[in-house]
């Protein structure tokens, strides 16, 4: 099996240019102004980096809180550079719309949250290190919950986590929330060690863009194809042997 492959590279030059195919989110809106997501797992930023935000869109500016946890922020095209720059300097960066990882969604956790069996920010984080910017056929969401409240939705993303005890987690492949007909992914492995999950999410998308591939003209070319999409041709059984393979070499 192929390994994944990443690009982080894009140009800004009124527009957006992408040689991998990855669609970043920046992008000219109707009126003109441009709309930037900023990418922050679990929806954190720091102050420091609240500030350079609240400095790119200036006292009257806008900036607007999205589903995923990120921020949209309102900049006319010709400070779109500039603002970049800023973003970059304090360790931020842009969000991804298709063709890879979207911003890793997570409930504020153990030690944040009585009800959380879990970490999920570290872990959102540690997730978004490893897998921002991987190119894949199309969007693909991750969620973290601490516990079965359940607050992320895990079993309406392409891949959800929810933590147990003693540092574990269960993990979901496969589902949806958006569209008209959402559905919920399916329950694949319990007792996944903490140190064991990005390996085994490694090995996930490494699966779903072989299976992709496989099926590609099944599916249609250029077809808009979710992990979803990918396991209704391969059955679930595939994916369980994936991990099983990746668990059983770190026993």
């Amino acid at each position: 099996m192929s390994e994944l492959q990443q690009d982080d590279k894009f140009q800004w030059n009124n527009t957006i240019e992408s040689a991998s195919g990855i669609q970043w989110a920046i992008a000219e809106q109707a009126n003109g102004i441009v709309a930037v997501i900023v990418n922050s797992p679990g929806g954190i930023l720091t102050g420091k980096q609240v500030r350079v935000l609240a400095e790119i869109v200036g006292e009257d500016g806008v900036i607007k809180n999205t589903r995923r946890m990120t921020s949209l922020l309102l900049i006319p095209k010709e400070r779109v550079t500039v603002a970049l720059e800023q973003l970059q300097a304090v360790g931020l960066r842009v969000a991804n719309l298709h063709k890879s990882v979207r911003n890793i969604v997570a409930c504020p956790g153990k030690g944040l949250c009585s009800h959380s069996r879990g970490d999920t920010l570290e872990l959102a984080k540690a997730l978004d290190e490893a897998f921002y910017a991987t190119i894949l056929p199309w969007d693909f969401k991750f969620g973290i919950s601490g516990c079965t409240r359940n607050c992320t939705g895990v079993q309406c993303q392409d891949l959800g986590l929810m933590a147990e005890s003693r540092g574990k987690y269960s993990l979901w492949i496969g589902g949806t929330e958006s569209g008209m007909s959402p559905k919920h992914g399916v329950l694949l492995r319990k007792g996944i060690p903490r140190e064991q999950v990005i390996p085994v999410v490694r090995r996930i998308l490494e699966t779903y863009v072989a299976g992709a591939e496989e099926f590609r003209v099944e599916l249609g070319e250029g077809a808009r194809t979710r992990l979803y999409h990918v396991l209704e041709k391969t059955g679930v059984e595939r994916f369980e042997k994936a991990i099983e393979e990746v668990l059983a070499t770190r026993l």
